[in-house]
């Protein structure tokens, strides 16, 4: 999952790259059908942050998939939230308070001290600071909210699910992610086609609606649809590798999973070019769509992320099923590397590309400078700012967050296993084991 996450930050950083060259007329779309697809590919890495969900859902709702399908204990809530807290603030805290001073220092002003306010408590996706600051911060305050979230999600799913036989919680768990996928499309179409209107003025207030409206909706929505997908194949993935009657079934579906990366590709490709058409290229290319003109506009917003979404499901659950070859590439060294600093790289490579866009591009372009030419310095000036600031950081801010965060984890549940090797001891009738090696004892599970 390491070069996995790296994917999904290169996406996101050629992106950035691509949207502001192709803003400072570095390059220029082909046109024509053949030529716009081509195109689009240069902006597909949009879509690195719909991967960056799904994989959150993927790998954090693992040990609550595992409780609920086979009865493991139950994840610590304690343990839970320090991880997430100290593996996220410091870094992002550094990145936010180094962009007040040096970047945007009119933000250090009164009168802005309520963004500030929503900057630190993880609500820039709302309208007052959506995309402020620094663009790729809003996606920071989806991700947070959903680890608040979280817990209580899957505690209410292990009362539904938490019982019966195996197949049973399998169907059951389904419905639940299938129920929390319907909240993020039935939001995310209140949200850009009735939040302005007064439809629903019959069952709820509208100044109420408006009220919530931030919190349920935020700007683009919070992405509840691509956290489940991510949460869906979790449950196929813990089912497959611990049921004893699923070994066969793991075997057979290895077998189909270079055909499923194929697809999720393939459908990734077609949602693309729906982007590319509805955003970019209306009238220029693509005529093909042009009966589908007034669908494709109406409803990009609400059913297109969700179309990425699905594709990156197809995407995730070969890569996680399918045989070595094709696990492999996701394992090269420099890939997973990028993987480890992708949080860093991913907050930090937005303001020197747009740097570059303003303070430097100009000067390659002065000097006659080709296209090809601008671009091959443009993308490596964002290599080596970002990616040895990307190093640093990782270095000395998150790894000592993390390191911080497991430290605390263990002064909290020691105490905690002391009391359970005691009463494992008084129960068995033996003595009781001294406290110098209690203190040394390894969590629940491992006794």
């Amino acid at each position: 999952m390491d070069g996995v996450r790296a994917l999904a930050c290169l996406g996101v950083v050629s992106f950035h790259l691509n949207l502001w060259s192709y803003i400072g007329h570095v390059w220029h779309p082909f046109f024509g059908d053949f030529g716009a697809m081509i195109s689009s590919l240069a902006l597909i890495g949009e879509t690195g942050v719909l991967l960056f969900f799904l994989l959150s859902g993927f790998l954090l709702f693992l040990p609550y998939a595992k409780s609920m399908l086979f009865d493991s204990d139950w994840p610590s809530l304690r343990r839970f939230y320090i991880r997430r807290v100290f593996r996220i603030l410091p870094a992002y805290y550094v990145a936010l308070f180094l962009m007040l001073f040096y970047l945007n220092p009119d933000y250090l002003q009164p009168a802005y001290w309520d963004k500030i306010l929503l900057f630190l408590t993880f609500r820039m996706d709302l309208p007052a600071t959506y995309q402020q600051l620094n663009p790729p911060f809003w996606t920071l305050a989806i991700e947070f909210q959903f680890y608040l979230l979280l817990p209580l999600l899957a505690w209410l799913m292990g009362r539904l699910v938490r019982w019966g036989s195996l197949r049973f919680r399998m169907l059951k768990l389904s419905f639940c992610l299938l129920m929390m996928f319907a909240w993020g499309v039935i939001t995310r179409y209140w949200g850009f086609k009735l939040a302005d209107t007064n439809q629903l003025d019959a069952f709820i207030p509208h100044a109420l609606l408006q009220v919530l409206r931030p919190y349920i909706f935020g700007t683009v929505s919070k992405f509840f649809e691509s956290f489940a997908i991510g949460m869906f194949v979790c449950m196929l993935y813990i089912y497959l590798h611990h049921a004893p009657e699923a070994e066969q079934m793991r075997f057979r579906i290895s077998r189909f999973c270079p055909l499923l990366l194929t697809f999720g590709l393939a459908l990734l490709f077609i949602f693309n070019i729906w982007h590319y058409y509805a955003i970019y290229m209306i009238h220029l290319s693509l005529h093909f769509l042009d009966p589908y003109q007034v669908f494709l506009e109406s409803y990009r917003d609400i059913f297109m992320q969700d179309g990425f979404s699905l594709a990156y499901g197809f995407f995730l659950f070969a890569i996680l099923h399918g045989s070595r070859q094709l696990q492999r590439p996701f394992e090269w060294a420099p890939l997973r590397w990028i993987g480890f600093i992708s949080f860093s790289l991913y907050m930090w490579h937005d303001p020197f590309v747009l740097y570059f866009q303003a303070s430097l591009l100009p000067h390659f372009q002065y000097m006659g400078w080709s296209p090809v030419a601008q671009y091959v310095v443009y993308a490596f000036w964002v290599g080596i700012t970002t990616i040895p600031l990307a190093i640093t950081l990782y270095r000395w801010v998150e790894l000592p967050g993390i390191r911080l965060g497991e430290k605390l984890c263990r002064l909290i549940e020691r105490p905690q296993q002391k009391v359970e090797v005691a009463a494992i001891s008084a129960a068995e009738g033996r003595e009781a084991i001294p406290a110098a090696t209690v203190s040394g004892l390894q969590p629940k599970e491992k006794i």
